[in-house]
């Protein structure tokens, strides 16, 4: 899965912000659940205290020792004191709560008469000396045995002018989830947002790639089938837009390729006529020059039109060993003399227009053996890439005029008019139409030690 697509990127931040977002959760739920079970015992706490105290005041004095000391339990303190206990300078809402409640339960206490206090730690109750749990007045001592850090509740009822009893109830802190529970929780839902946001995601970015892909289509071949319509409303107006467009540029080419055809026709039809009757003409100089120069207007008049269908021509693509091909074009000139050498390797199969690459690869050849007096040529392979060198050991091209040396009727920055050989300086500018219109590219460098470099590149079967 390649990471820096659109897909991957919307997925990891979907399940990275689930994470967050989980993660924050849970401490809000962990600090609320906290403080939402520890006034829920308070309540139990303080309404245990008044059960005890209405208890206390309907029995006998002589039995309200032994009821204190019966009273004690685990998380649970009960003992007689006459000291009052620590005033608070201002009640907390949660005491505030608890002490209304309190006052509900045992109506017969003035306000004045109970104190409420929530403790942060047990440990805080057990100041001042006279006022330590560890007295039992009226009781036998014991030593408190609670819980000294967890929080706690002490509430105070006054049932003489001095005597307080006092209770001192712990809170049971709530369990916190188990690590490995939460990680097994946690992993689990990523697992399942990942894959379907994965899933969704593709649903959503698959009309894109498919834009992707019909524009280097496009790039290509003109008549390639237009791109499907689907996907959300913006791609699919984004895909009519492309498509309309690709209808207007087919459009735009056929118009210039029949134009160029009717200006053919018409031009070649006259030069026709000329040429008969200047053939009939009695045998001279001026005939001969005449007859030169109307070649030379039907040979500029099939370069216009072989640049026309460089690219679109009906020529059916088919997969071709470019390595063989390269040899044969090679060999051919070989045998009529030319200084050729070249090491194709083989096996490099392109999906191509045959002529219309022949054509173009023999183009970049004549070139470098006319203008370079020889050419070496090599097929290789660089990575997904088929590359096709051909050098030369001519005086090379000035570095200013490289750029324009693919402008049709130019040729190394000179007018196509005043090129020495003749010719209107559309090979070129063919052979790059041609290798562009199958997704290459051709590149033109001078060498260290003189001549020309033509590099072409164009993408295998792999990449097609």
């Amino acid at each position: 899965m390649n990471w820096r697509s659109m897909r991957a990127q919307t997925t990891a931040i979907i399940v990275a912000s689930f994470v967050l977002s989980h993660l924050v959760g849970y401490a809000f739920y962990h600090v609320d659940r906290q403080g939402a079970l520890e006034l829920t015992e308070a309540v139990d706490l303080a309404e245990r205290a008044a059960g005890i105290s209405r208890l206390l005041r309907d029995l006998p004095p002589s039995w309200r020792g032994e009821v204190v000391q019966l009273s004690d339990s685990r998380a649970f303190r009960v003992w007689t004191s006459t000291a009052s206990p620590p005033v608070q300078a201002e009640m907390s809402e949660e005491e505030s709560g608890v002490l209304a409640y309190l006052r509900t339960q045992v109506p017969r206490i003035a306000d004045n008469e109970m104190q409420v206090r929530m403790l942060e730690r047990v440990s805080d109750a057990i100041s001042p000396p006279e006022f330590d749990p560890t007295n039992r007045l009226g009781s036998p001592a014991a030593a408190i045995d609670l819980p000294q850090d967890g929080p706690g509740l002490l509430v105070s009822i006054r049932h003489g002018p001095e005597e307080w009893i006092n209770f001192l109830g712990t809170f049971s802190t709530p369990v916190p989830l188990s690590p490995g529970l939460l990680m097994a929780n946690l992993i689990s839902a990523v697992i399942g947002i990942a894959l379907v946001a994965f899933w969704l995601v593709g649903r959503v970015t698959r009309p894109l790639a498919r834009f992707a892909q019909a524009a280097e289509a496009l790039g290509q071949d003109l008549s390639s089938s237009p791109l499907p319509v689907s996907g959300p409303q913006e791609v699919s107006q984004a895909a009519r837009a492309f498509n309309r467009m690709q209808a207007r540029l087919r459009q735009l080419i056929q118009s210039r390729t029949g134009m160029l055809a009717a200006i053919s026709h018409d031009l070649r039809t006259p030069l026709t006529q000329i040429r008969l009757r200047v053939e009939a003409m009695p045998a001279s100089e001026d005939q001969t020059r005449i007859l030169g120069t109307i070649d030379d207007m039907n040979t500029s008049i099939g370069g216009f039109l072989a640049y026309a269908h460089a690219s679109h021509e009906g020529e059916h693509r088919s997969k071709v060993d470019l390595g063989a091909l390269v040899s044969t074009i090679c060999d051919d000139l070989a045998d009529c003399g030319a200084p050729v050498d070249y090491d194709c390797k083989t096996g490099l199969i392109v999906r191509c227009k045959r002529v219309a690459m022949k054509r173009a690869i023999l183009n970049l050849i004549e070139n470098a053996v006319k203008y370079g007096h020889s050419a070496q040529v090599v097929v290789a392979r660089n990575g997904r890439l088929a590359e096709v060198i051909i050098e030369d050991c001519g005086p090379g091209i000035p570095e200013g005029d490289l750029p324009r040396l693919l402008l049709p009727f130019k040729k190394g920055g000179v007018s196509g008019s005043d090129r020495e050989g003749g010719g209107h300086g559309l090979g070129l500018a063919i052979a790059q139409a041609i290798v562009e219109d199958h997704g290459g590219e051709l590149r033109f460098a001078n060498r260290k030690n003189g001549g020309l470099r033509v590099h072409l590149t164009m993408p295998t079967t792999e990449d097609v």
